[in-house]
């Protein structure tokens, strides 16, 4: 067949039009808005929040380093900030938006972005071995086709946002592969390597960033092995080294503004990413976690073999009963459903005669399946708590597999039979989980909201006094201590600040140490709640209001602290009490709406209470618990 354009100009407008429709189909399925901050309540709102903190507390000489002991969150009393779910990267983007143009979709943005990098990376480092074809499917597959990663959107964030790690599995495969058929490999490939490894530090760090440096970690170990044992039984010469090195120093003089560009952004990003990544570890291994509770959940192995069938998908209440296993939510963990097993199998069936290419990636998928106690012995999984987490990488590792995929030698009526059924599974599959994805909509804050926030902004005092207000980690430290009762409708409640701007009393962090919590805890806080339930999932509402003595101390705390006012979750009060505040501390000005916490009002501080303010007694108030 003759082409009326050179066949190159062909794939480029195929892979063109590919990225373009990826991106758009992103767009009006998952993303659905990118004029609105992200927004929803619960976990949806902290990946702004961390971009907006990184904002306010970053400082670049001679190292970039954050701000992380103060007392923005937990005010008065301050707390160690730096228990929150960090992606360096995403947080710069964030930051850097947020600081030129004011809020706005930042993060959908980047996570749009994100999935055009892994469909275009994996496409690009695949093309050479793999072809067009095969090239362009794999991307497709990681991006569009890792379920569990797009599901993660928005509410998990940090998890859906996985480009590094899909680039760095891909190559590590690719310098393995390269090895084991002792094919050469260029400096440029060493040099990219380095660089993947400092762009990876930049996502999300418990987990997103950990398995990448599991992949990197995994392959070089194999890698030594490899040649230690082809070193006993071949005998190389010394002489080999230096053939590799003169060959790297031709690749530099014929490339010289690539390897440029290369050594340039390597340094460029370990500047921006290393520091701060060294600085969160340093502080969080500071806490002794030993006998605190890790709040740890598990997946079964055999959620593995769950597809992703209308009547059969890993949302289904059943499937839970089935296994008696701890997943997290609704979340699909465990499985990357029948169509990616197939394919995979198949791929690593047809090229099991070369099976030593794909030892780094079957440890690592057996380790992330069993989860315990695999993952434990990497010291970057020391906060890993959650096991279904490990499914994010499953996609990657199974479409790496397929990458070999042929039919066996099947005569051609089973061929076409079997490519039937497995096109059927896959449009099954495809249709069943985007379908999830049709109900969600982007909240969208009340139009007094943005009014509301502007007039807290405004007014005089460093803090703003949220009742009922939640402090608490994602291993439970802060339930069993009564700070947060109503963790349900309140957790998101502090990463308001990205929008008035002022210190608060709450925050939820990753985990917490109970020690970060002891201050506020003897002051007498949580004598203060009285839920409705004792579990901090179902508790909606108090059930009274404060007793005199309570009442001396609210009063006294936020007399004598910097509050600007209260903020007053209404929908969670008694009514009586609603009125107890208005008559103690006057009538509100401004009231919108929050998601899941509902109707909140601001009451400004009293102008005789800002002529009080005594931060240092405000501090070290106690209530007064004595019969």
């Amino acid at each position: 067949m003759k082409y009326p354009f050179p066949r190159k100009f062909w794939k480029t407008t195929i892979f063109t039009l590919t990225l373009i429709v990826l991106t758009l189909g992103f767009y009006s399925l998952v993303v659905k808005d990118i004029s609105n901050p992200l927004s929803g309540g619960g976990d949806t709102d902290y990946w702004e929040y961390t971009g907006f903190y990184l904002a306010k507390n970053i400082h670049f000489l001679p190292f970039p380093s954050l701000d992380l002991v103060n007392n923005q969150s937990f005010y008065p009393y301050g707390v160690n900030a730096v228990f929150q779910p960090w992606g360096i990267e995403r947080d710069f983007f964030y930051a850097i938006f947020y600081s030129l143009f004011g809020i706005g979709g930042w993060f959908q943005i980047y996570y749009l972005i994100s999935i055009s990098i892994a469909f275009s990376g994996t496409f690009l480092l695949l093309y050479r071995d793999y072809g067009f074809a095969r090239s362009l499917g794999a991307g497709l597959l990681m991006t569009a086709g890792s379920f569990y990663a797009v599901n993660k959107y928005p509410g998990h964030g940090g998890q859906a946002i996985v480009h590094w790690t899909v680039l760095s599995f891909t190559l590590d495969f690719l310098l393995v592969k390269r090895c084991v058929l002792r094919q050469r490999i260029s400096f440029e490939f060493i040099l990219l390597r380095f660089l993947l490894l400092v762009l990876s530090l930049g996502q999300e760090l418990t987990y997103v960033a950990g398995f990448a440096l599991t992949s990197l970690t995994v392959s070089l170990i194999f890698i030594i092995i490899l040649f230690a044992w082809r070193w006993q039984k071949e005998r190389y010469s010394k002489d080999i080294f230096l053939l590799v090195i003169r060959s790297w120093q031709q690749d530099i003089r014929t490339h010289k503004l690539v390897f440029g560009l290369l050594i340039f952004s390597i340094l460029f990003f370990t500047y921006f990413n290393l520091p701060i990544v060294l600085q969160i570890s340093r502080l969080a291994k500071s806490f002794d976690f030993s006998n605190v509770p890790s709040g740890s959940w598990w997946v079964s192995p055999l959620r593995l073999l769950v597809p992703f069938f209308p009547f059969i998908n890993p949302s289904k209440p059943f499937v839970n009963r089935i296994f008696n296993d701890v997943p997290e939510g609704v979340a699909l963990e465990g499985s990357p459903g029948y169509f990616l097993l197939i394919l995979g199998g198949f791929g690593l069936w047809h090229a099991r005669k070369q099976i030593a290419i794909f030892i780094p990636l079957i440890l690592i998928f057996v380790a992330c399946v069993f989860y315990y106690p695999a993952l434990n012995v990497f010291p970057w999984f020391q906060f890993f708590r959650l096991g279904g987490r490990s499914t994010i990488i499953y996609p990657i590792i199974l479409t790496l597999f397929a990458l070999h995929f042929q039919w066996p030698a099947w005569k051609p009526g089973i061929k076409r039979l079997a490519s039937f059924l497995i096109l059927l599974i896959a449009c099954l599959e495809f249709f069943t989980f985007y379908s999830f994805k049709m109900g969600y909509q982007p909240y969208a804050f009340a139009p007094d909201f943005w009014e509301y926030m502007a007039t807290v902004k405004a007014q005089p005092g460093e803090a703003v006094l949220d009742f009922p207000f939640c402090a608490i980690g994602g291993n439970a430290v802060g339930a069993a201590e009564g700070v947060c009762p109503y963790y349900g409708r309140t957790m998101a409640v502090f990463s308001l600040r990205r929008f008035h701007e002022k210190k608060v009393l709450g925050q939820y962090f990753g985990r917490l140490h109970p020690d970060q919590l002891s201050s506020m805890v003897a002051a007498g806080w949580p004598k203060l709640f009285s839920p409705d339930s004792n579990n901090v999932h179902e508790a909606s509402r108090q059930t009274r209001c404060f007793d005199d003595k309570e009442w001396r101390f609210f009063e006294d705390f936020y007399r004598f602290n910097d509050f600007a006012g209260i903020n007053l979750y209404t929908d969670l009060l008694p009514t009586a009490c609603v009125e107890d505040f208005y008559q103690r501390f006057g009538r509100p000005i401004k009231e919108t709406t929050v998601p899941l916490t509902g109707k909140v009002v601001f009451i400004p501080k009293l102008s005789e209470m800002r002529n009080q303010v005594n931060k240092e007694k405000g501090k070290l108030l106690k209530l007064d618990q004595s019969n």
